[in-house]
């Protein structure tokens, strides 16, 4: 075993107790202050593609009304959001989506940190809305919310305020365990970067009880409705070879599409083979 995962299990007391004491203290400054930063230049990182890669950030920002984000958010942020348009537009190419023509679309993501690309995730989920005058609903569930970040804000406030700037009253961020939420019929679940091995799970400063990999894909299945997705963004190739296993092995899913993910809107890519998505249905 390679020297990192045996530091990460070093780390099983500790997490369980600073974990226990988040949930308990549940430490608030409220949402915190959200900081505007030029964005020019920002794909000056770039020795090569630099003009392919302005063309399409400026594509994804009319498309997709981006102008609330431009306007109030830090370079990093905004990249951020815009590859993950970029992934899911690629993604998703020419499939038949799955959201109904008679409603709004009900949409639920798991892990979602703090929620630093809900702004772009909600302007697709609303690009691809067919009932435009219904609602998108959004929900983001993470359990570990209380966990303080820059400037002694939580997670939970974070996404609180990312959530304010989407201008949608249907968006909403629960801080509890996914295992434990109630909310079927969702016409599409994403699951981004899961943690399918323990010792990341560990990395990421959480109790080594919740590494619980495929109970999360069986209760996201139980709460997608037929013929709904799961769209699954993986880090590294072994992560992603191992929830297609897991995915497959269950049988709840039929695989629509899967492969690497390619773009140069942030700079922080690691080996362009790395990185792999997959998109599932749920049988009819």
């Amino acid at each position: 075993m390679k020297l990192l995962p045996l530091l990460a299990f070093a780390r099983i007391p500790g997490n369980a107790l600073s974990f226990w004491l988040r949930k308990k203290v549940r430490c608030s400054r409220g949402k915190p202050e959200l900081h505007q930063e030029c964005k020019e230049g920002l794909f000056d990182y770039l020795h090569q593609g630099r003009r392919e890669a302005e063309a399409r950030a400026a594509l994804l920002y009319h498309r997709y009304h981006l102008e609330p984000l431009a306007r109030l958010s830090s370079a990093s942020l905004y990249r951020k959001n815009l590859y993950l348009l970029d992934i899911l537009e690629q993604a998703t190419q020419d499939l038949p989506f799955p959201f109904p023509e008679e409603r709004g679309i009900k949409a639920l993501d798991v892990g979602s940190k703090d929620w630093y690309y809900l702004f772009g995730l909600e302007r697709w989920l609303r690009w691809h809305n067919r009932k435009k005058d219904e609602p998108v609903e959004l929900t983001g569930v993470e359990l570990d919310g209380y966990q303080i970040h820059a400037g002694f804000h939580t997670r939970q406030e974070y996404a609180e305020a990312y959530l304010e700037q989407t201008g949608n009253p249907e968006v909403r961020y629960r801080t509890a365990d996914f295992l434990e939420y109630r909310g079927g019929g969702q016409d599409i679940i994403f699951i981004f970067y899961p943690l399918v091995l323990r010792y990341h799970l560990l990395l990421w400063g959480l109790p080594l009880r919740y590494f619980a990999p495929q109970k999360i894909l069986a209760k996201a299945a139980a709460l997608t409705r037929p013929g709904g997705w799961l769209i699954v963004l993986c880090h590294t190739r072994r992560e992603h070879e191992l929830l297609l296993e897991f995915c497959r092995g269950r049988g709840e899913y039929q695989l629509l599409r899967e492969g690497g993910v390619v773009s140069n809107l942030v700079d922080f890519q690691g080996e362009p083979e790395e990185s792999h998505f997959s998109i599932w249905k749920k049988p009819l």
